[in-house]
């Protein structure tokens, strides 16, 4: 993985509901399998939150948005929900038990409720470009 040509902070947060029939280690699990150097705890009733820096804590969903071919998925997303300095995407949640960043387009494909992941960039157009280029 290169590093991206950003020198402001990127700031990473990492959010998922608990269901009365999840266990929330497996939730927070989940989240530490796609997410490098998160800590996600579970809190405020039945969410697991996390926050990780750095460009290392999206190492994963770098590396396999290309092996999956999922790059067009990943930059629809960051482009249609930016906002100012902040975007953001959805992550399955099973998949993500397993080890898997899947992208998704809309809450629904996640059965059990999705990963939201957060982005906050002051250089948002160079974190997108390397995270999923143009093509």
């Amino acid at each position: 993985m290169k590093n991206p040509r950003v020198s402001s902070p990127i700031e990473v947060k990492v959010e998922a509901a608990v269901n009365p029939s999840e266990d929330p280690q497996k939730v927070i699990s989940a989240i530490e399998n796609v997410i490098e150097r998160c800590s996600p705890e579970f809190r405020y009733g039945s969410r697991v939150i996390g926050r990780a820096t750095g460009s290392e804590a999206l190492s994963i969903i770098y590396e396999q948005v290309r092996s999956r071919s999922a790059m067009g998925v990943l930059r629809r997303m960051l482009l249609d929900n930016r906002a100012g300095t902040s975007t953001g995407f959805l992550l399955n949640k099973q998949a993500a038990t397993a080890g898997i960043a899947a992208v998704i387009e809309d809450e629904q494909e996640s059965p059990l409720g999705p990963i939201r992941v957060t982005i906050n960039c002051e250089e948002l157009d160079a974190l997108t470009d390397w995270l999923v280029p143009e093509s």
